[in-house]
This record gives structure tokens, sequence and C-alpha cells, in this order.
């Protein structure tokens, strides 16, 4: 077969996404089952956002052990000792997803006399620390052709060091191993032609959805009183779009998945939140919305953005 150079492969654009371990029972994590487009966050999973330009490095690593037999001076064959996939990764953004693992710990807010948020926030490390699990995704892709390995179940094995430095940001090193699944460690996904079947690697371009949000009870709503709800109804999607609530204090959002590429889906806005903040994604591509408990229908806005 002649050298093609069109076969090889870079990885200028990529991601890491996490979500808690698939479990039984409902509202569990459910794990992607398509390459993606290079650019959507899973359903379910959360991005890890910026990443050291090392990159990522994906290790599948299998021991042997030599079986030697008395008749002959070289092994006869290898039995597999231990198998493994890690994933290792520097992440560069500060938040509560980020800081949250390398810590192996979770942020809490501090209340004031009055029982409201103090403006601080506390991360408790434990003598005993409990290790989580999670799955993760990793996407990557050249030229809009998208490649994506999934880890159903996984756990935090090795962790570097924070430096604080005047001229270089906080970086948190990660080495996360895989656990068994079923029987595996985990999986890769592409839409590339790699067994040459013919059917050619075509580019997946993000398309133009609509999404409107109405209050169905704006007329009786009192915020003050109890949660209310807002309809995000979203079309021309081929694919499920993300629903997020902005939350009060403003430090992320809070992910809900439409049950239907065409559909809608119901966000409770807890009480006490008076306007919501809703952002609709679809294969990269972000919308926002404000709106309030007493008004029948959102207005467009610019997504709120959080500070560094």
């Amino acid at each position: 077969m002649a050298n093609d150079s069109s076969k090889i492969r870079f990885a200028p654009n990529g991601a890491i996404y996490l979500a808690p371990a698939p479990r039984t029972g409902s509202g569990t994590t459910v794990l992607p089952t398509d390459a993606g487009d290079g650019k959507t966050t899973p359903a379910g999973y959360r991005s890890c956002g910026w990443v050291d330009q090392s990159g990522v490095t994906i290790t599948p690593s299998i021991e042997t052990d030599p079986v030697n037999v008395w008749q002959s001076a070289v092994p006869v064959m290898y039995t597999v000792k231990s198998a493994s996939f890690k994933i290792k990764a520097t992440l560069m953004e500060t938040n509560d997803l980020t800081t949250g693992l390398f810590f192996g710990a979770e942020w809490k807010s501090l209340k004031d006399a009055e029982g409201k948020h103090s403006g601080t926030y506390r991360l408790d490390l434990s003598s005993t620390p409990e290790l989580n699990e999670i799955s993760i995704v990793v996407d990557w892709s050249q030229k809009g052709v998208p490649y994506r390995c999934v880890i159903p179940r996984a756990m935090i094995s090795d962790r570097g060091a924070i430096q604080l430095q005047r001229t270089e940001n906080q970086k948190y090193e990660l080495t996360i191993d895989a656990l068994d699944h079923e029987g595996g460690l985990g999986y890769v996904l592409t839409t590339d032609d790699i067994l040459g079947l013919g059917r050619p690697s075509v580019p997946v371009e993000p398309e133009a959805f609509k999404a409107t949000v109405t209050v169905p009870g704006s007329a009786t709503n009192d915020a003050t009183k109890s949660s209310w709800t807002a309809k995000v109804a979203v079309t021309g999607t081929t694919g499920p779009a993300v629903v997020s609530l902005l939350r009060a204090d403003k430090t992320a959002f809070e992910d809900q998945v439409t049950a239907t590429k065409d559909g809608t889906v119901d966000v409770t806005v807890p009480q006490g939140m008076k306007t919501a903040e809703l952002k609709v994604t679809h294969r990269g591509v972000a919308s926002c919305f404000q709106v309030t408990d007493t008004t029948s229908a959102g207005t467009s806005k610019a997504c709120f953005v959080l500070a560094s």
C-alpha cells in the first residue's frame, strides 16, 4: 500500500469533559455513543475548560508475564498480568470543577449570621478522603474530523503540585486511571474512515437552531414565596440541546438536557430568584435569555462570562 500523507493526524482542537460515573437508577450519566462534533459538551458532562499547551496524554498499557518451558530458551507465550488506561492533562482554569478534582473535595458556601451567603467559600481537606468515581470524555479533532475517547468509570490516581508564581498561572496536573466497567476500560469513537469502507470523513458543521423561553405561570408566580418554572423550547437541532440555569451566586451554570432533539424542557428556578438567566447550547453555539417570574417570555441577552 502506498504511503498516504492525508492519513497523518494532529490534534489542534480538543476538550476534556467530566461527569459522575454511571450508576443504576434514575439520573445516571448516559455515556456518549457518537463521536460528537468536536465543539459541543456531551449531554450530562461538564467541560474542564482550557488545558495546558502540552495537551492530553492517553496511555493504554498491558503488562505481561512470559510463560517459560523446559524445552525452549525463549517464552512460548505471554499472559496478561494487568491492563490500564490512563489520561493525563494539566488543567489551566481555576473554578469549582478543576479545584474540586485537584483537592478531592467540594467547595461550600459559608453563611453569615442571617443565613445568607457571606461571600466566602470553603474547601475542607479530609484526613481520610473519599475517592470519587468519575466518567471522562476526551474530544479532539482536525479539520472537522472528530475523535472521542470515553472512559465510563475512572478515579484520579495522581496529582501534580500547584506552583504559585508571579509570572505563571496556577495549573492543576491530574492523572486519571480507568476502572473496569462491564468488562471494559473505555472506547474510542470517530467518523474518520478508519477502515476504508468508502464513506469519506465529512466535517460536521454547526447548524442554526432556535430557542424560546416562556413562563407558563407568569400571572400567579411569586418567587419570594415559592419556586417557579421556565419552559425552554428548542427547534432546528439534530441532537440534544443543553439547557443551563445560572446559579444565584453567578459562579456557574447548572445543566439540564432536553429529552429530544427538538422539544421542550422545564427548568425549575429556586425560590428567591425573581430573575433567571438561561443558556441553550447546541453543537458549540450558545443563546442566552433573561426572564423573570412574572414575565410571559424571556428576552435574548449576552451570555454571562465567569470572571477569571
